[in-house]
């Protein structure tokens, strides 16, 4: 029996642990990096996968990214079932190429097969190599698991370079160190890691980047498209992005005129770079480049004023050049929109992906995302807000933290009146404002139709047949204000002489995450909220209250909610205030988190009974 069928066996008869639930098995992956001098490396690849059911069909793919720099070559596939019966050869001719991208124009394209295995289990080897030239900021990653529900047997890194060459490296989420030797002017850089059981997807985890092993490996001194750099911190990084902005932010005279033309009557700085951010948005639009420098160096102001386009790193320069005109100091600013956290002993190029703006200003920091002007100014974004970031300046990087907003700052307010009458049937007025985070979920409703419109409230009220007499949308700062006019047929159930009124017909859709004895990651939660909701209901004439809920106080590390109503003639005032708080939680506290979401689900859907007297 071979090896792969062994390992299949065990797979399917072991019961009571994590592999039960496995999709697929990387049996071998290997890197073997090659460098001869500053220009020149090739990285030999292997990896060896059983797949053992549809789920885990994505390891069948090969895709392998490209550029004018980075040449595929000797490719070469082997699918074999668990037997060690070869079912297919896969050769280099059946690759396709593709250059598409979202970016208007890259140097990048990438190499892929899509194969679909015929059955399961089945093992695919794939074995490949790629010559690299003039581009080495960095070596390949080593990560060896790079998905859920998929263990790995065995992963090595080796990698040989000149002594002469000083390499970083940085290992994250690795228990153990590589081992380095030398021998004939040559060091060998070598990492070896075993039996990786499989990471479970959790309700409420950490991104899946933040759990995954990792191996970074960088030489400290490079060329890179052909521009020599050197970088062994986040300082030294900063002064080589500093370098690359240099010449880059003259301003044709008739912008600057026209910077004049706006500011001249403005008698603050913080006016002023309000007027050019919203010039900005009105004049430019965002298109992802990535040409030039492997993508690293922005467009001139110059080419992006003339054309009217850039991507986050020319409208961030440019931005940069015409706050400069008008006499305001502000900084180039790397951040990643997917790492939350920067190694910060280890800087590298490759955990950075976005370029914004701090503009310091009165003692205050204001950071302006240039790609989407129609975010108000300074406005920090949840695909930045607590990330980490580095500030670029003649003194080189500076790490530092984006802020994020206050859970209570992070607000939905609702107020709803609920009109019944003796029917069941309900008029219905919602005024509903979401600010900050609150307010980018609620984004998509600006640039939506009114047929969209009215189809997103179907969702949000939960109400039967109803009929829309007014629906408004109305955007101001970070804060977006719907208001609603609904008539509902049938609100309310009718048994006999009662009417089962449900006391909140928004939130229908809060819904708790399954339970799981066996939890091991800790509770995230990324953005901290509070949704308040004030609801008054009229009862119509001749009912009264037979049967209502009790007020209720919950209150848990990550979250508090309070439940409270009263009665005033025909009228009853429903107040819920939920506030989740931004953290990390003990895995220890999973079933109370669960319990608390639970009671929160069956207290938004809470009824009152009211008997004709």
């Amino acid at each position: 029996m071979t090896r792969t069928a062994l390992s299949l066996m065990l797979l399917w008869l072991t019961a009571g642990t994590v592999v039960k639930a496995q999709n697929a098995v990387v049996e071998e992956t290997a890197i073997t990096v090659e460098c001869d001098d500053m220009k020149h490396a090739t990285a030999r690849y292997k990896t060896v996968v059983t797949i053992l059911n549809e789920h885990g069909a994505d390891n069948a793919v090969f895709v392998c990214p490209c550029s004018k720099y980075d040449k595929l070559k000797d490719f070469r596939g082997l699918v074999t079932d668990a037997n060690g019966t070869v079912l297919r050869k896969l050769k280099e001719s059946e690759l396709q190429r593709t250059e598409y991208s979202p970016y208007l124009a890259v140097d990048d394209y990438r190499m892929f097969l899509n194969y679909t295995p015929p059955s399961y289990p089945v093992t695919i080897t794939y074995e490949w190599t790629v010559e690299s030239r003039n581009n080495l900021i960095e070596f390949p990653w080593f990560c060896p698991q790079d998905d859920y529900d998929v263990s790995v047997r065995k992963a090595t890194y080796l990698l040989t370079a000149p002594q002469t060459m000083t390499i970083r490296h940085k290992l994250k989420n690795i228990n153990k160190d590589v081992t380095i030797t030398t021998d004939k002017g040559k060091q060998t850089i070598a990492l070896e890691l075993t039996d990786l059981p499989p990471l479970k997807k959790e309700p409420n985890s950490r991104p899946l980047r933040e759990r995954l092993p990792m191996a970074y490996f960088a030489p400290e001194h490079y060329i890179y498209y052909g521009v020599e750099g050197r970088f062994n911190d986040w300082k030294s990084f900063g002064l080589w992005e500093y370098s690359l902005l240099q010449g880059r932010d003259a301003l044709p005279e008739a912008v600057k005129g026209k910077l004049h033309e706006l500011t001249n009557g403005l008698s603050s700085d913080l006016e002023k770079a309000k007027k050019i951010y919203q010039f900005l948005g009105e004049s430019t639009r965002y298109v992802a480049i990535l040409l030039g420098i492997g993508g690293q160096q922005p467009a001139t102001a110059s080419e992006v004023s003339n054309s009217g386009f850039g991507d986050c790193k020319g409208l961030t320069n440019y931005m940069r050049a015409m706050l400069q005109e008008v006499g305001i100091k502000s900084y180039y600013t790397v951040i990643s929109t997917n790492n939350r956290r920067l190694l910060p002993d280890f800087a590298s190029a490759g955990q950075l992906n976005h370029v914004i703006l701090q503009v310091p200003m009165n003692g205050k920091e204001y950071w302006l995302e240039c790609t989407n002007a129609e975010l108000p100014f300074g406005y920090v974004h949840e695909d930045i807000a607590g990330h980490d970031a580095v500030i670029v300046s003649a003194d080189g990087g500076r790490l530092v933290t984006l802020p994020a907003y206050a859970d209570t700052l992070n607000l939905m307010k609702s107020e709803v009146k609920i009109d019944i009458s003796a029917d069941g049937d309900a008029d219905i007025t919602l005024q509903q404002k979401s600010d900050n985070w609150q307010y980018e979920n609620q984004i998509p409703l600006l640039k939506m139709d009114e047929k969209e419109r009215v189809q997103a409230l179907r969702h949000l009220l939960s109400a039967p047949q109803m009929d829309i007499s007014q629906l408004d949308i109305q955007p101001s700062e970070a804060s977006i204000t719907l208001t609603a006019s609904v008539k509902s047929w049938k609100y309310a159930k009718t048994t006999g002489s009662r009417l089962f009124v449900p006391l909140c017909p928004i939130h229908q859709g809060y819904q708790a995450p399954k339970a799981n004895d066996e939890r091991t990651e800790e509770i995230c939660i990324r953005h901290g909220y509070q949704d308040t909701d004030e609801i008054v209901l009229t009862i119509p004439e001749g009912y009264a209250i037979e049967a209502k809920p009790r007020d209720v106080t919950l209150k848990e590390d990550f979250g508090t909610f309070t439940f409270h109503m009263e009665e005033d003639g025909r009228q009853i005032r429903v107040t819920n205030s939920l506030q989740m708080h931004a953290g990390s939680f003990p895995a220890s506290l999973y079933p109370q988190f669960v319990a608390f979401r639970k009671s929160i689900a069956n207290l938004y859907a809470q009824k009152i009974v009211l008997k004709k007297r």
